[in-house]
């Protein structure tokens, strides 16, 4: 997967501003029941739901097959900051080269601090180890 080739099935709950650096399409564009879209919608526009709602972070595997759930922890203020935060994601998913994948999977975003991977547990593992602080015990110097 190259960065910035995902179709993203944006909700309702997210800024209906215009999307233009990414492949984005906005609930609102579309004839639909009023509410929250749902995975049967984002798995028949074959298209990665990006949501706020905390229904698809915690326990238990999703039933269908899928093209992917992006949960923000709180809804961002334009598209310029949903743009950031996917190609964000997109770019840290092609670094596992090949070994982790959008489809199948679910991923939590605080814009612009954290990543996470939500497992089958309903765990939620960072993908930016790197940002991790330990702290190294000093050496002791014999005057």
């Amino acid at each position: 997967m190259s960065v910035g080739t995902t179709r993203w099935l944006i909700d309702v709950c997210l800024p209906r501003d215009s999307y233009d650096g990414i492949d984005a399409v906005h609930a609102s564009d579309f004839s639909r029941t009023p509410g929250p879209v749902g995975l049967s919608e984002a798995l028949g526009l074959d298209r990665t739901l990006v949501t706020c709602g905390g229904g698809f972070r915690g326990s238990g595997a999703l039933a269908l097959d899928h093209p992917g759930v992006v949960v923000f922890t709180e809804a961002p203020t334009d598209a310029t900051e949903v743009e950031r935060n996917l190609k964000h994601l997109e770019f840290r998913i092609r670094q596992y080269e090949g070994e982790l994948a959008l489809a199948g999977n679910r991923f939590v975003i605080r814009a612009d601090k954290e990543l996470l991977m939500v497992g089958p547990a309903g765990e939620e593992v960072p993908l930016e180890p790197w940002r991790e602080i330990h702290m190294m015990k000093a050496p002791a110097y014999v005057v």
